[in-house]
């Protein structure tokens, strides 16, 4: 028996940094938001630890983030060791979530697979251990994510939208993004966060659209001044609503309809090569994506 486990990319549609934190992270206030682009992560028990992936720029090692998900049921619960492997849809280094899904589909896929029934709360308390954007993507959909990125508060479910992703061919580091900040530049917006939430709730979709916000964005074009270029090109040639995702260097677009989607889409494939076109995810899809076979 195995588990086969879709394992969703997410974009932020909302990023702001609170203040500060004594042991050096920050505390943001975050929208983050489940998406139909994903991984497939293959789960099956082994003699041995084993990870394998179509990507060479994903560790194959105990230091791959879903590795160290495996490692830490089984150092929990007994269960014993497994083969990973994983089908890289997501971008790499994208701002995209793709390694912390990954130990988020490892941490599902070995409580289905090993019959642990853990709640998904103790499934994303562990998460918390392994990285900040583990929890959310245990639970998925759309929520509030607050403390470093952890506490996940789960809202009103976002209507669905087409969600346009263009990917940079560069990485930038997390960390050298969030080390960058300086008091000066911490200036939360409350007003405007409360006012997504309520446009969420509300399912006020122009709003959402036109109203993505990420305070790092500024900050990473500035370290890394290609992202800026990137943005400028693709509202030159008409691409509209584009936001940064997470610590960037990805570049996404939130659209309504097909039509505004598709064009925005053309724009896009016009001008850069990693171009992608999926849809926000829906309740159903986040509770189907654990498949014992």
């Amino acid at each position: 028996m195995k588990v086969i486990v879709k394992a969703y990319a997410k974009i932020n549609l909302f990023l702001d940094v609170m203040s500060r934190r004594p042991d050096g992270f920050h505390n943001v206030q975050m929208i983050m938001q489940s998406i139909g682009l994903h991984d497939i992560v293959d789960i099956r028990p082994s003699k041995s630890n084993m990870i394998a992936s179509d990507s060479v720029f994903v560790p194959a090692n105990k230091n791959n983030l879903a590795m160290r998900a495996a490692i830490l049921l089984q150092e929990e619960y007994n269960i014993p060791p497994v083969f990973i492997r994983l089908q890289k849809r997501i971008p790499v280094s994208a701002g995209l979530a793709g390694g912390s899904s990954d130990a988020a589909a490892v941490l599902l896929g070995c409580n289905a697979l090993f019959n642990l029934a853990l709640p998904v709360e103790t499934l994303m308390t562990l998460a918390a251990r392994l990285g900040s954007d583990v929890p959310f993507c245990v639970y998925g959909n759309t929520a509030e994510c607050v403390g470093r990125g952890e506490i996940v508060k789960p809202i009103h479910e976002l209507c669905r939208c087409h969600v346009l992703i263009v990917k940079a061919p560069f990485g930038l580091s997390t960390a050298s993004v969030y080390k960058a900040i300086t008091p000066a530049q911490i200036s939360p917006r409350n007003q405007w966060f409360s006012d997504y939430i309520t446009a969420i709730s509300n399912d006020d979709v122009d709003y959402l659209c036109t109203h993505l916000y990420n305070a790092l964005e500024e900050l990473s074009m500035r370290i890394e001044p290609r992202i800026a270029e990137m943005k400028r090109k693709l509202e030159i040639a008409g691409a509209g609503n584009i936001c940064m995702s997470g610590s960037g260097p990805t570049l996404f677009g939130l659209y309504h309809t097909n039509e505004d989607a598709w064009r925005n889409f053309k724009i896009a494939s016009s001008l850069f090569n990693n171009v992608y076109l999926t849809t926000t995810n829906s309740s159903d899809l986040i509770n189907s994506r654990v498949r014992l076979i």
